[in-house]
Parts: C-alpha cells; sequence; structure tokens
C-alpha cells in the first residue's frame, strides 16, 4: 500500500495512507499528490510525524491511540529503525555526530545513545523512554530547515539519495540546454503564457487543495525554502544553490539544476489503477509523460504541437519502492526478498515499437561501495532479489534500477550478526560463553540483554562481542540462553 506523509503550511498533519481510492483527474494545481515525496513543507516536525513512516517496535496499541492513529501502519516494518542503530553498535562514531553521549574516533555502545535511571523500586536500573523521540539526534531547526535536508548527503547535493532519479544532482553534468527562452525547451517557473496558464511548473505545481486528500499545498516557494538549503546560517550552502545573482530579482532560471529535462519526462503515475504505467496513454495532471497534449502544453504552453511523441526523451519510467518482504536478514543467508513498488516495469516507444524495460537492484552499503542484483519475476510492482550470502553485518539502501541511471528512492535493510554460542565453560557459579553476535550489553530492565540459566537471571561480569562472562548463582546447567540486541542464542549446559 503506498503511503505518504501528510503536510500542510506550518504543520503537518497525519492521515491515511490510499491504495483503492479514486485518484482525481481535475485540472491542476495542485497536481494529484499520489508520486513520489508530496509536495510539502517537512519542517516543525514532532516525533508523532517521524512515526509516521519511520515506526519505533516499541510503540504499543495504546500509544497509537493517543497519537489518534486511526489508520493502518505504514510499509517501515515495525523494528527496523531498531536494527539500523543497533547495527552501529562497535562501529566508529562519526564526527561530527548528533549521538547525545557518542565521542568521536570512539565505538559505539549502548550508552551513546540510551540514557538509563536509577529506580530505587527496583534496586536496578531502567531505560529512560526519551531516546524513543527521533528529534533527540536528528535535529531540525525549527521554522526555517527540514531535519530531512540537514542530513550529509543532502548538504553534499546529493539529492538521488533520497529522491532518486525524479530529481537530478546538481553539478552531476546532466544536460542543461542554454540560451533559449522559457517555454520553448522548459516552462517558466511561473505566469504561462498559454491560454490558461500552461507553459510554467506552477501550472500544476501551485498552492490549493488536493482533491484526493483534501488538504492544503503550500506554494512552491514555501516548499523549496522550507528545506533549508542554502539558507545562510543554517548550512554551508547560501541562496545560489537555486538562485541566479546576476539579476536584480534573483530570478531562478536555475531549476534544471535539479529538474533537468531527462528526468522530468520520466516521471509518470498510474492514473487508473491498473497496475501498468503507460507512456502517453495516463490520463493528465498524473505526471509529465500522461495524456498529450494536455500534460505536454501543461510545461510547454503549445509550443510543441500535440501530434508528436508524447515526451520527446521520455524512455524508462522512474521507479518508485514502497516495501521490502523483510528489511532485516542475518548474515550469511542467501535470502529473496520481494521488493514492492512502483513502475518496476513499462513500456517504452522506440523507433521499433514498443519495448519492455524491467528494474535490476541495487545494493549500497555504509561506506558507499554498491552491488548490483539481478531481478527475477519482475511485474510493474513487484521483483524478487536474491541478496548474497557474503554480506557483511551493517546497514544498506536497496534501490530499483531501470536503464542506464534511473534509479528509485532506498529502502533500508538491514544485514544482522549471526547470534551463536560456541561454547559454555563453568568454574563454579561463574560462567564464560564464547561465540559471536552478542553485541553490547547494557544492565537495565527490559534492555533486550540478558543471560538466563534454567529460566533465572544471571548477573553479567563482562560482556563484548564474542565473549560473556556472567556469574549464575546456583543455576549452573541446564538451558542457557543469551539475549542480545540482534536477537537470541541458546544451548543446553550439561550438569557435571
Amino acid at each position: 500500500m503506498f503511503k505518504r506523509l501528510i503536510l500542510n503550511i506550518g504543520a503537518l498533519l497525519l492521515v491515511g495512507g490510499m491504495s483503492t481510492v479514486s485518484w482525481a483527474n481535475v485540472p491542476a494545481p495542485p497536481v494529484n499528490q499520489n508520486i513520489g515525496i508530496p509536495d510539502g513543507v517537512f519542517n516543525n516536525l514532532a516525533r508523532e510525524n517521524c512515526w509516521y513512516c519511520h515506526i519505533p517496535s516499541r510503540l504499543t496499541p495504546a500509544d497509537l491511540a493517543v497519537i489518534d492513529w486511526s489508520f493502518a501502519a505504514p510499509d517501515v516494518k515495525p523494528g527496523v529503525i531498531t536494527d539500523r542503530h543497533h547495527a552501529r553498535v562497535d562501529t566508529v562514531v562519526q564526527d561530527p555526530t548528533q549521538s547525545p553521549n557518542g565521542v568521536p574516533g570512539e565505538l559505539y555502545d549502548c550508552l551513546s545513545c540510551h540514557f538509563v535511571e536509577w529506580n530505587p523500586v527496583t534496586f536496578s536500573y531502567d531505560i529512560a523512554q526519551n531516546f524513543i523521540d527521533c528529534l533527540n539526534c536528528h535535529t531540525q531547526v525549527v521554522n526555517q530547515a527540514s531535519v530531512h535536508h540537514l542530513t550529509a548527503p543532502a548538504q553534499a547535493l546529493n539529492c538521488q539519495h533520497c529522491h532518486g532519479a525524479r530529481i537530478d544532482n546538481p553539478g552531476d553534468g546532466h544536460y542543461i540546454p542554454t540560451g533559449r527562452p522559457p517555454t520553448l525547451v522548459t516552462p517558466r517557473t511561473s505566469d504561462g503564457k498559454g491560454t490558461n496558464g500552461e507553459g510554467a511548473c506552477d501550472f500544476c505545481h501551485n498552492t490549493g487543495i488536493d482533491a484526493v486528500s483534501g488538504r492544503v499545498i503550500p506554494t512552491n516557494d514555501v516548499n523549496h525554502h522550507s528545506t533549508g538549503i542554502g539558507q545562510p546560517g543554517i548550512s554551508a550552502l547560501d541562496c545560489t544553490v537555486c538562485h541566479d545573482q546576476m539579476g536584480t530579482d534573483w530570478a531562478i532560471r536555475r531549476c534544471e539544476d535539479c529538474h533537468g529535462i531527462n528526468s522530468v519526462h520520466n516521471i509518470q503515475a498510474d492514473s487508473n489503477g491498473d497496475g501498468v504505467v503507460t507512456v502517453g496513454g495516463e490520463d493528465p495532471f498524473f505526471g509529465h509523460i500522461g495524456s498529450s497534449p494536455a500534460d505536454c502544453n501543461g510545461c510547454h504552453g503549445g509550443y510543441i504541437g500535440a501530434g508528436g511523441m508524447p515526451a520527446p526523451f521520455s524512455g524508462p519510467v522512474v521507479p518508485e519502492l514502497t516495501g521490502l518482504s523483510t528489511q532485516s536478514v542475518p548474515a550469511g543467508s542467501a535470502e529473496t526478498i520481494t521488493v514492492s513498488g512502483i513502475s518496476l516495469s513499462n513500456e517504452i516507444l522506440t523507433f521499433f515499437g514498443a519495448m519492455e524495460v524491467d528494474s535490476t537492484a541495487s545494493l549500497t552499503a555504509a561506506d558507499g561501495t554498491t552491488i548490483a542484483l539481478t531481478a527475477v519475476d519482475v511485474t510493474p510492482s513487484t521483483m524478487n532479489v536474491t541478496l548474497p550470502a557474503d554480506l557483511a553485518p551493517g546497514n544498506y539502501y536497496l534501490r530499483a534500477v531501470k536503464g542506464l541511471n534511473n534509479m528509485s528512492n532506498p529502502m533500508a535493510l538491514v544485514v544482522q550478526p549471526p547470534v551463536a554460542i560456541d561454547q559454555v565453560v563453568a568454574d563454579g557459579s561463574v560462567l564464560t560463553i564464547s561465540g559471536n553476535g552478542f553485541g553490547a550489553y547494557l544492565d537495565a530492565i527490559d534492555s533486550g540483554t540478558s543471560i538466563s540459566m534454567a529460566a533465572a537471571t544471571c548477573s553479567v561480569n563482562s560482556w563484548n562481542d564474542s565473549e560473556i562472562v556472567a556469574d549464575c548463582g546456583a543455576s549452573t546447567c541446564g538451558s542457557l540462553e543469551v539475549e542480545s540486541i540482534f536477537g537470541s542464542a541458546s544451548t543446553d549446559v550439561s550438569c557435571n
């Protein structure tokens, strides 16, 4: 089911996702908000807004009732956010870091992020629940910048990291026409010269009421400025990311730095819900290559005849991912996962007739290393991908790739270390447990890290990823269980 944030001016509202609604075929603006990241404002977030896409595993039905969670849970797997953070344990803290207690150059452990409080009633430590608030670490500049656009990829102008090929990266060398007036090749930013205002971006992308959700769509300048990209004092970037300084009006004829000819001509939604995106055959106002002449004239204002191709540069429609059958897999397993999405396959028009173009898959590790994966059983909405058995534990991004460089938005995938007990050596009441995947230990109730022997909890003397030393008192034999942040393992210890 396709989910998306519902945004409003100055606030971020939550409503249900949609899959069977009847999308409106009505003149824009605003254009139908049913593909990609919606036109909207992402600043002034509260933690409940983050939960819409990034739901923590500890949320209970009672928690959801408190925030009036009246819609279906999002596609993001409950627990994957926890898994992604736990995968940082024993890796180097980056510089700079937003981790509350992390020291750059040292290794992450539980207390880099978690806070514990002494409970005199239980005479033990409890985990302080404030870590559930994403904004403790992922900071934002209220009323000025989106937390998403203060990330390292955004500040490096790597827009495609999150948006995929629906957008271009400034300075990546993509084709930008020069010396030609607006509407002959590309639209104006506003005030199109067509009869009804065609020939400008704001003919479709402007303020108004989205006919599907009933929400208010802000204007283009509000949406773009709310990112914080280029605002002095917020980042190292300045206004010239978008604006030309040569004129006195700060004109924006630099739109194609991000919205180039190739990227805009490959964006299209499925207007009738049949699961197939038909280039040139979809209803108007659902993309840039739908109904000709309506969509062509929306940008070109009538300068290009209706009898031409649906879009001169159209080709493989940019794919979009909406979910994975699992987002956490154990290391060492060549697991096959099902990828769900939009436009994972589509037909393109060539001089030799129609040709089907299927997506492949790409897996990117935290260090930027990319692994090409083969996709099978590809349909417009699903494909199956088998992961390599030798993937190292850690965080990855999985993307669909169609054609040479039409990549989708990323979906997070976590490869978890296998938790295994290799040997147990007893010395009286003290057990030395050797193995792997134990992670780190947090001495607090409900931390998810513990040792038990014959169902009795043991006290931990020391704990690292490959060895645990624990005192189990009188319980020195029976079923031993290690519960770690990456999972659990058990073995039977014989009684001597």
